[in-house]
């Protein structure tokens, strides 16, 4: 019998990881949970925040911009040698009593009888209890997915865990957070400069972490083009075998019935491309002008062409300074690491070095 693999999915809200997830877990002999256990990554993201002398905080796994508490790879270090104790894990699942979550009771009964150990063994080992919850208990992939989670990348990646990461359009993100039925799967009264902020760090782990092993980003414009072509990539990539004829177009949730998406707008059958470019028909000029200069270098690294004319009427005055500092293409290393998380992100979108995802 071939032994159990992990991967891990995630990405800012509202991007397509969702989608993702549901697309690996059509693969035979993959079984993948959609987010079957949020309150552990924040639980452990505020463990790491009391050794930093920081009080409790609500959203612990912010956007990191001008952070100066600590750096991206200082959680790393952190989990590195952290061990979660049975206590803490059970802490973690009975703060989530009354939390509409997905298989809550059986995998809390599974979590039970994980016991502790370092976040990556605690991980698979809940990821275990997947297919007997699933009936799918011949699956050898496991994995689940969680937004917000860029934070634990390099941590996983350091475990042997394959990450995959999402990318879309931010004016397609801020669409479906603030129109149609998006209140439903996000907070409408998020500000658009958080919005702004939380994206551009998905970005930065992507740029990061580009062309490393056992990681891939992908961006969810490309994924509805032709999500065929990307999942036969990565089925071949891991070793897997591919998804059988009419899996995509009749994609199925993890209870075996037809998915019908989680769009803001309208249910979808299968993929559908119908999302791109809908920002077009619901933010207005100015709003559009505003936040694609804030988001200007991501933007033009990742290909993303203006629809409007950029102006800096949300632009405070640390951002302001943060595009003077990529302009120059100067800061120093302490700069980088506040303006862009990561110095090679920084240089990249200095540089302003097209990548393909």
């Amino acid at each position: 019998m071939h032994p159990r693999r992990y991967c891990f999915i995630t990405g800012f809200l509202r991007s397509g990881t969702t989608l993702v997830e549901k697309l690996v877990h059509a693969l035979p002999g993959a079984c993948i949970g959609p987010q079957p256990f949020p309150f552990l990554y924040y639980d452990t993201k505020r463990a790491f925040l009391r050794t930093r002398g920081a009080g409790e905080e609500r959203y612990p796994l912010g956007h990191l911009f001008l952070e100066e508490r600590y750096r991206a790879e200082d959680f790393a270090a952190f989990l590195a040698t952290h061990r979660l104790t049975r206590e803490a894990l059970a802490a973690s699942f009975a703060a989530m009593r009354g939390y509409n979550g997905w298989k809550l009771p059986a995998i809390a009964a599974h979590a039970a009888g994980v016991g502790g150990g370092s976040f990556a063994e605690v991980y698979r080992r809940l990821c275990d209890g997947l297919p007997g919850v699933l009936g799918r208990e011949a699956a050898r992939l496991l994995g689940a997915k969680e937004v917000f989670c860029e934070e634990y990348i390099p941590y996983f990646l350091a475990e042997g865990v394959p990450v995959i990461l999402v990318l879309r359009d931010v004016r397609d993100v801020l669409t479906s957070i603030k129109h149609g039925g998006g209140a439903a799967y996000a907070d409408r009264g998020l500000p658009v400069l958080h919005i702004v902020r939380q994206w551009r760090k998905s970005v930065a782990f992507a740029l990061e972490f580009a062309g490393r092993a056992n990681f891939a980003a992908v961006r969810y414009e490309h994924l509805v083009a032709d999500p065929r072509a990307w999942l036969d990539q990565l089925a071949d990539r891991w070793q897997m075998p591919r998804a059988a004829a009419g899996a995509i177009e009749n994609l199925r949730d993890q209870g075996g019935r037809e998915w019908e998406g989680n769009s803001s707008f309208a249910p979808v059958q299968g993929v559908s491309r119908e999302s791109v470019g809908r920002f077009a028909e619901y933010l207005p000029p100015d709003l559009l002008g505003a936040v694609e200069w804030l988001c200007a270098p991501e933007m033009k690294i990742l290909g993303l062409q203006p629809a409007a004319q950029p102006h800096a009427g949300m632009a405070d005055a640390d951002e302001r300074r943060r595009r003077e500092l990529i302009s120059l293409g100067d800061a120093g290393e302490a700069e980088q690491h506040r303006w862009c998380i990561f110095p090679r992100a920084y240089q990249r979108l200095a540089r302003s070095e097209r990548i393909a995802l």
